[in-house]
């Protein structure tokens, strides 16, 4: 078990550790970020001594020590306009992008746990058809739409709810419920299908031989052991929107990490979108390593092989 646990852990360094040579690279092949710094009549002096400031004028192996260094100290530099240190507002904006996910994925599961186990219990019936629906619209609907059309119906036409912003708990409603109509469909279908194999499996007919209640049956026996590639499936999207979200964000104007990519994005500073991506790199490596934790814990034949 625990040279299991160690085995990950050494996976997600390295995973981490070619990441960051991936951004480092795509960063300078994108420009160079010097002339970021430069205005039109910034002379061939001023160019190099704005190198020799970043740094820019080294060996590129030097650079990307600096770099790497840099990143495991937490310092992502300062932001070329805004000139805030990177992890000032990623501290800032963070927290806003996890209560945000945190809202739509207690509205997904809520939604998609049921209606996937209640599609399977009734295969072929209009429970089952229903689910399908619900799973193929939620995918099919652009989440910008879906934003779009709530802002104009419960804000603007009936007035219930902000259009935009932060604040109270309405400030979270149609935000999160996007998020959650893009969530749900998976943990549905995985969840049927993953049902349907329990309840064809041996130990639930010896439970039913036994007669345990088909309450039991299905919400203890079977639903454990089908929640295994919903949690591994659920817990590398919801990772995944925390700069995901960027157009849920930007129609909602949620200070977000999302929104703080896309801005970045837009104006090119590189810093930022340095530790934007670095950031997101560990949270998604980081989540998958808590899955591989997790599935140690609830299967007993990985706990074996480990």
């Amino acid at each position: 078990m625990q040279r299991f646990i160690v085995i990950r852990f050494i996976h997600c360094v390295v995973a981490l550790l070619i990441f960051s040579m991936v951004v480092f690279g795509l960063i300078r092949l994108g420009g160079d970020p010097a002339l970021r710094f430069m205005s039109s009549d910034s002379t061939q002096e001023e160019y190099q001594y704005i190198k020799k400031q970043l740094g820019l004028d080294r060996p590129l192996y030097v650079q990307y020590g600096i770099f790497l260094t840099d990143v495991i100290k937490g310092d992502f530099g300062t932001s070329i306009f805004t000139k805030r240190h990177v992890m000032d507002s990623i501290k800032e904006m963070l927290p806003n992008s996890l209560r945000l996910i945190a809202a739509s994925a207690l509205i997904a599961f809520l939604v998609a746990i049921p209606l996937g186990v209640m599609a399977a219990v009734r295969k072929g019936t209009f429970v089952d058809v229903l689910a399908r629906v619900i799973a193929g619209l939620g995918q099919s609907f652009p989440s910008f739409w879906i934003g779009l059309m709530m802002i104009q119906v419960f804000a603007v036409k009936l007035g219930l709810l902000p259009t935009s912003g932060m604040g109270s708990w309405r400030h979270y409603v149609m935000p999160a419920t996007c998020l959650a109509i893009f969530l749900i469909p998976g943990p549905i279908r995985l969840l049927r299908s993953s049902m349907l194999e329990a309840l064809d499996s041996e130990y639930i007919t010896l439970a039913r031989i036994k007669g345990v209640s088909e309450r039991l049956v299905v919400w203890k026996h079977a639903l454990r052991n089908s929640l295994l590639p919903v949690i591994s499936f659920s817990a590398m999207y919801i990772a995944m929107l925390v700069t995901g979200a960027i157009v849920i964000e930007t129609v909602f104007a949620w200070s977000g990490m999302g929104r703080l990519a896309y801005r970045a994005i837009v104006s090119q500073d590189f810093p930022v979108i340095q530790g934007v991506v670095m950031i997101t790199a560990v949270i998604v490596i980081g989540a998958n390593f808590f899955v591989d934790i997790l599935y140690c814990y609830l299967d007993p034949r990985i706990r074996l092989k480990a």
